[in-house]
């Protein structure tokens, strides 16, 4: 995600998701409550066939220990992951920002990067070393201060958008692409193989969609596995799911039988309250977002979901991060101080992780001012680290 953006469309058989432009008053997310498109329900059904077969039980210990340490984080987006570090006005980050974070009480930061800016198109399709070495300069002051980091692909347009009409991928180009994101993930776990384990995650791909069919979005898992575990043998490892992270994309993911990973869905519901109005722009008639019983039991049920759907599909306490979730100032913000407290009691509850999005300049989730550089939004805040 990056800044979202400010329309809802409705997709066949899904809910509602926010989609955007690349123009940096874009981003893409979901109502991790939607429903499976018609086109994935045939593969929701073939592939619950086969791991009905195949279940087991994972010891997903190692996995629950970093999700532990990972506890209360942020996300630092529209930095990395934006068309140039400085284009949509968060970035650049810089070490000041990390120390404020860990001096507020956060215990981690996602970074996300758009490797596909500073990858080449044609084989190897070699990162740029002057960018490497600046994801590698912020990683080194994130883990300076004592905070776990979390890398991903994110945006990685040249992929998620090479469809033809509905969104369907060009199936030729397909092993093109799937070679190119195997070739970035071999560099990227090349170049960050000796920072430690226990202050790095990898997160293979942000909200799968488009031309990253479920299908195509387990082939990808199954290439890069071997190659990040080859340098990585005990770094955790991160999987969303197909489509936008949202929850119930577990239902067609296949994970690798691996305890060392956790499961990251994203979370903005309900999404006409969310994501109203990203990018400031609010409309005369804001959703508000007010506590009721009602919407307590809504989100408590979503919340539920999520483990029976982990405990069905992969035995053995599989671990949930919440990597993103946020709501905008449109809907006011005591509404989304009530949404926020209802969205971190929930997770701690249930021994959740969890990445706010976002720090500073994202489109109205921000709480952080860099002008000032003071913390803009403390009721947020607060509400997030209690």
């Amino acid at each position: 995600m990056t800044i979202k953006t400010s329309f809802i469309i409705s997709l066949s058989a899904l809910a509602f998701f926010a989609c955007g432009s690349e123009s940096g008053e874009g981003n893409f997310s979901n109502n991790p409550k939607a429903e499976e498109t018609e086109e994935s329900s045939s593969s929701v059904a073939e592939s619950s066939a086969q791991q009905e077969e195949s279940r087991k039980a994972i010891d997903y210990s190692k996995g629950k220990a970093m999700n532990a340490k990972i506890g209360r984080g942020i996300n630092m987006g529209n930095t990395f992951d934006a068309t140039c570090e400085t284009c949509w006005g968060a970035g650049p980050i810089e070490e000041y920002q990390v120390k404020a974070i860990k001096e507020a009480g956060f215990n981690s930061i996602r970074l996300p990067v758009r490797w596909d800016r500073e990858a080449s198109s044609t084989p190897p399709y070699t990162i740029s070393d002057t960018y490497l070495a600046r994801v590698k300069e912020v990683v080194g002051w994130i883990n300076a201060q004592g905070l776990i980091a979390i890398i991903n692909m994110h945006h990685h347009q040249s992929f998620l958008t090479d469809t033809t009409a509905g969104a369907r991928p060009i199936a030729e180009n397909t092993e093109k692409h799937l070679t190119r994101v195997d070739s970035i993930w071999r560099q990227v776990a090349d170049y960050f193989a000796k920072v430690s384990s226990d202050s790095l995650v990898f997160e293979l791909f942000n909200e799968p969609r488009w031309a990253v069919t479920a299908e195509i979005h387990n082939q990808m898992i199954a290439r890069t596995y071997p190659i990040i575990r080859k340098n990585n043998p005990d770094r955790t490892l991160m999987y969303g799911s197909y489509m936008y992270n949202a929850y119930s994309g577990i239902k067609t993911l296949k994970l690798p039988e691996d305890g060392n990973i956790i499961f990251t869905p994203h979370y903005y519901v309900p999404s006409t309250f969310a994501l109203q109005g990203e990018g400031g722009r609010c409309s005369e008639n804001p959703k508000t977002w007010e506590g009721t019983s009602s919407e307590i039991k809504s989100m408590t049920e979503d919340f539920d979901k999520m483990v029976s759907l982990a405990d069905e599909y992969y035995p053995g306490g599989l671990p949930i991060n919440i990597g993103e979730f946020g709501a905008t100032y449109c809907g006011g913000i005591s509404s989304r101080v009530k949404w926020v407290k209802q969205v971190v009691k929930l997770a701690k509850e249930r021994g959740f992780s969890w990445n706010y999005w976002g720090f500073t300049n994202i489109g109205g989730y921000e709480i952080y001012d860099k002008k000032t550089q003071t913390w803009s939004d403390t009721e947020t805040l607060n509400a997030l680290l209690n």
